[in-house]
C-alpha cells in the first residue's frame, strides 16, 4: 500500500520543496471550500478545508489503486489521507489564520478524510483545523484566512458554488466575505524578488483572503 501512495506524496513534496521562483508556476489546480467554525462568544474556532483537485492530478494520485464497484476501497483512502496529513503538518497545512495582524497556531487536526466523486472524476481531501487560542472576529479587528501553496506550485482557489460557509453557536451574528486579487494585476506587478529570491512567497500573492465579523450577542 505504501508503494502506491507514494506518487501523491512525492507530487506534493515537489511544491513543499519551493520550486525555483524563475519556474514556478502552477501544476496542480485545487478548487476551495472553507467552513469557518465559530464558538458562542463570536470567535472564530477553527477551520474546515476542503480540497477539490482536478482531474488530471486526481488520476495521477489513485493510479493502481483497486476501485471495486466504482469507488475506490476506504481503507486505500484513509491510508492517503494520513500520509498526506502527516506530510502536510510541516507546511502548516497551507493555511494561515491572523486577527489583529497577528498569526494563530494550531492545535491537532481531525475529521480527515479523502474522497472520490465518481461523475467527476475528482478526489477530494477534507480536514479541520482547530485554532490553539479562539480568535475574537470583529467589525475592528476581524478573523481572516488564507489557504495557500507559498511555491505557487498548486493553485488554490475557491469554487464559484458555496465557497464559504460559517457553523457554531454563533454563527446567525456572522458573516463572511472573500476577497479575490486580480490574476492579471499580481502578474504584471510581480517585484523582481518574486523570480530571484531563494524562498518565493508568490502562492501568497494569487490567495483569496476570508474575512470573518461577528456581532456581539445582544
Amino acid at each position: 500500500m505504501a508503494a502506491r501512495i507514494l506518487p501523491l506524496v512525492a507530487a506534493l513534496l515537489a511544491g513543499f520543496a519551493m520550486l525555483a521562483p524563475a519556474a514556478a508556476h502552477p501544476h496542480v489546480w485545487v478548487d476551495l471550500k472553507t467552513e469557518a467554525h465559530v464558538d458562542e462568544e463570536g470567535r472564530l474556532a477553527a477551520v474546515t478545508v476542503t480540497w477539490i483537485f482536478d482531474e488530471f492530478y486526481s488520476a495521477f494520485a489513485l493510479d493502481g489503486l483497486e476501485k471495486p464497484g466504482g469507488d475506490y476501497k476506504p481503507e486505500d483512502l484513509a491510508a492517503l489521507t494520513e500520509v498526506n496529513m502527516s506530510n502536510l503538518a510541516e507546511f502548516q497545512y497551507f493555511t494561515e489564520v491572523t486577527q489583529g495582524g497577528e498569526a494563530a497556531a494550531f492545535g491537532e487536526p481531525h475529521d480527515a478524510r479523502s474522497a472520490w466523486n465518481e461523475d467527476s472524476g475528482r478526489l477530494t481531501l477534507t480536514f479541520t483545523l482547530p485554532i490553539a487560542e479562539p480568535r475574537a472576529a470583529t467589525a475592528d479587528a476581524p478573523a481572516k484566512y488564507r489557504v495557500y501553496d507559498p511555491s505557487y506550485y498548486i493553485s488554490i482557489d475557491y469554487t464559484e458554488k458555496d465557497p464559504l460557509r460559517i457553523a457554531g453557536a454563533a454563527a446567525d451574528r456572522c458573516e463572511a466575505s472573500i476577497e479575490t486579487p486580480n490574476a492579471e494585476n499580481v502578474w504584471t506587478t510581480l517585484p523582481e524578488t518574486t523570480f530571484t529570491g531563494a524562498q518565493s512567497q508568490m502562492g501568497a500573492m494569487f490567495a483569496a483572503t476570508a474575512t470573518l465579523i461577528c456581532r456581539v450577542a445582544q
